[in-house]
């Protein structure tokens, strides 16, 4: 589903931002650590966040992954749409936590993800969209 190019900004670049969709109907956007299973976009967080609770009501979301510069023909990002799945445990929680603490060691010590306390929001990728001005 994913171009080359686009695997290659997910897998390196560190941060996104995700959208959910508030109660209200405005949108809650908010930057994300995450990780890339090959599959699917997996982000860490807690259990009574603002965006379990938008997902709890409504599955759809929107990610942005993206590279800035001050030279625009290197500008390059990912857009996602999809659905979100909260997990709060079981063999996937433990798969995502450990990609997540391989991508970013300091995550185990200063945010640990732990069953109970702890969400994974998992994406899968239903709509793709994508810049890359590099040549």
């Amino acid at each position: 589903m994913l171009k080359e190019k686009e695997e290659r900004l997910l897998r390196e670049e560190r941060v996104a931002r995700l959208a959910t969709l508030q109660k209200d109907g405005r949108i809650h956007l908010i930057p994300v650590c995450y990780t890339y299973n090959g599959r699917n976009i997996l982000v860490g967080t807690s259990l009574d966040s603002k965006k379990v609770k938008n997902l709890r009501r409504n599955s759809n979301i929107t990610l942005l992954i993206d590279r800035y510069g001050e030279d625009w023909s290197k500008l390059k990002g990912v857009m996602i749409q999809g659905r979100a799945e909260v997990i709060e445990g079981g063999g996937e929680f433990e798969e995502a936590k450990r990609l997540l603490y391989k991508k970013y060691p300091q995550y185990e010590e200063q945010a640990p993800i732990k069953e109970g306390e702890s969400a994974i929001i998992k994406i899968a990728l239903e709509k793709i969209v994508s810049w890359d001005y590099e040549g």
